[in-house]
């Protein structure tokens, strides 16, 4: 990314920070894709808190858009509506509680790391057996 911004003589050249430190969830999304993030915080998050929404509930507001983006730009490619997308960045919002209160330094750091390696190749997964059911799939 920062070849093609130097190619483009783009500006702001910070696409992310170090989200391999993670210690929450919550510090993992606001730091693997900052131009996104800071797009969201613009158009979505900040909106929402002036109009007296609390952190929490437009925190899931933001997630739950950025669900459905996630889901719609699967879904359409492969020609099928299954959910997976959605439900698995939905699961994020739990997830950050939990391990924001309960989790601390290493531990936080190894949970967001398995959400990172369990979760996302359990979700190709689900949409690689989908496919291939409603594919190739025949009755036995």
């Amino acid at each position: 990314m920062n070849f093609v911004a130097e190619l483009l003589q783009f500006g702001d050249r910070e696409f992310y920070k170090d989200w391999w430190n993670s210690e929450t969830v919550t510090y993992f999304w606001a730091n693997w894709n900052i131009p996104v993030h800071k797009w969201c915080l613009r158009h979505f998050y900040k909106p929402m808190l002036k109009k007296g929404i609390n952190r929490f509930l437009a925190q899931t507001a933001v997630f739950l858009v950025s669900a459905f983006f996630h889901e719609y730009l699967v879904s359409v490619p492969l020609k099928m509506f299954r959910l997976w997308a959605f439900m698995g960045m939905m699961a994020q919002v739990p997830l950050a509680w939990f391990v924001g209160r309960f989790l601390n330094g290493n531990y936080g750091n190894a949970a967001v790391w398995m959400s990172l390696i369990i979760g996302q190749p359990v979700a190709v997964l689900m949409y690689v057996h989908d496919y291939y059911v409603i594919h190739h799939g025949g009755t036995t």
